[in-house]
């Protein structure tokens, strides 16, 4: 019998190498002609030049997650939509959410002034990162390394390889880890300290909250409620250039006639004046309250393209090498071609898109109900993902979807009510 246990592992071994070299008719149909521009969508060339996570990360000492194993059963067995967990995160409304991997490591901050970080194919909260005085606006997580935006003006960099955890939680059980995990949340506690090796350092340049925030390798960019953005060198741990948002603004107000647009809010209030932040290499888009999408150089500083069109704040965007995607309180997501600076599709909604994300497949947001909203290029539809589909069948109401992340069909939702919920997609 053991001896066909390691024949099969190994044919099991054998085929994921194979899968893992091969495209699927999927994904050659995603890529396309690498010169035909015109035919793609949303390009993964981007995703390509990114070193991946298995290379250079600090692998966890006492926690094993062979996502490889699970993802193949995910996508072959599940339909789009089904259940994977629910999670009772907090107490308060979920204002930031991220995760490494499908079954991998997640991160999740609200309102009630905690983040917590989640070990997703366990269920179970693996600790609470402390050091924050207010709440969590924002935050990112990638390859172990996770940075936390605060309203406190401060960012936290945080290495959570150096958690203490045990899957298990001390029970000392040997469950197949390749299994997939489906049910709601796991209510083990994590022992105390589980995450006092995590902190970093602490980056302090700010002078109001931290609304935005990405990093990709040791380059940073943050924005702020006192309208600038940081540029950060992550291998120094210092702040190299800061970018004048209302500097900006105002020179683009002295070439067009559009100057501020209505954005449903007061034009005073700048709690959320930078929406959106995404930094390449040396470029950078930000989704500012003005409803402008600026495209920056970080090499000179300056603003080589203002995208104009959303007539409200923008609160989220992501791009890609040919594309980029924003959502904005004017309840619409609007898909722009970065190399005319126009628009190349657009989606109109019933509320306010509070977040969105994109990955090869489809385009989702969290836009003001009790389920994700879900865009697939692929097939060409719209759908919706959560649990107030089977809620309104049965007449009832769930908390609003406030933040939304999608990798490789696994996606995850923060509601107002503080639970997270975990579906494919």
């Amino acid at each position: 019998m053991e001896i066909r246990v390691d024949e099969a592992q190994a044919l099991v071994d054998e085929a994921e190498e194979i899968a893992r070299n091969t495209r699927t008719q999927d994904e050659q149909d995603l890529v396309g002609d690498a010169d035909d521009h015109d035919q793609e969508f949303m390009s993964q060339s981007v995703y390509d030049k990114i070193p991946s996570s298995e290379a250079g990360s600090t692998p966890r000492k006492t926690k094993k997650v062979h996502r490889k194993k699970s993802m193949p059963i995910l996508h072959e067995h599940f339909e789009p939509g089904t259940a994977i967990r629910e999670l009772r995160a907090h107490k308060d409304t979920i204002t930031a959410i991220d995760f490494d991997a499908p079954f991998g490591t997640m991160v999740t901050a609200a309102l009630d002034d905690t983040v917590r970080v989640w070990d997703l194919n366990a269920g179970r909260c693996m600790g609470y990162l402390e050091g924050h005085t207010a709440s969590v606006r924002a935050l990112q997580v990638e390859d172990n390394i996770l940075a936390t935006g605060s309203m406190d003006a401060t960012i936290r960099l945080w290495d959570l390889s150096k958690a203490h955890y045990d899957p298990h939680g001390g029970l000392g059980k040997d469950d197949d880890e390749d299994a997939i995990a489906f049910g709601t949340d796991n209510h083990l506690e994590p022992p105390p300290g589980s995450m006092a090796d995590c902190p970093l350092y602490t980056l302090e340049s700010h002078v109001d909250e931290i609304t935005a925030l990405h990093f990709r390798g040791d380059v940073m960019v943050s924005g702020s409620a006192d309208k600038t953005i940081r540029h950060w060198d992550l291998e120094k741990g210092r702040c190299v250039q800061t970018l004048d948002v209302m500097w900006a603004a105002a020179a683009s107000m002295t070439t067009t006639d559009s100057g501020w647009r209505p954005t449903g809010r007061s034009q005073s209030s700048s709690a959320d004046f930078v929406g959106a932040l995404q930094v390449f290499e040396t470029a950078l888009a930000c989704g500012t309250a003005d409803g402008m999408v600026r495209l920056w150089d970080l090499r000179s500083g300056q603003v080589h393209r203002s995208l104009v069109g959303h007539t409200g704040a923008v609160t989220c965007l992501q791009f890609d090498d040919v594309h980029l995607v924003t959502g904005s309180v004017d309840r619409s997501i609007r898909i722009w071609d970065l190399r005319t600076g126009s628009i190349y599709d657009a989606y109109a909604y019933d509320n306010p898109i509070t977040d969105m994300m994109f990955d090869a497949r489809r385009i989702v947001s969290a836009a003001g109900e009790d389920v994700v909203k879900v865009y697939d290029k692929v097939e060409g539809r719209q759908w919706e993902c959560g649990a107030g589909i089977t809620a309104a069948e049965d007449g009832k109401t769930l908390a609003i979807v406030e933040r939304v992340r999608v990798r490789d069909g696994y996606l995850v939702e923060g509601r107002r009510d503080g639970v997270v919920g975990v579906w494919t997609s």
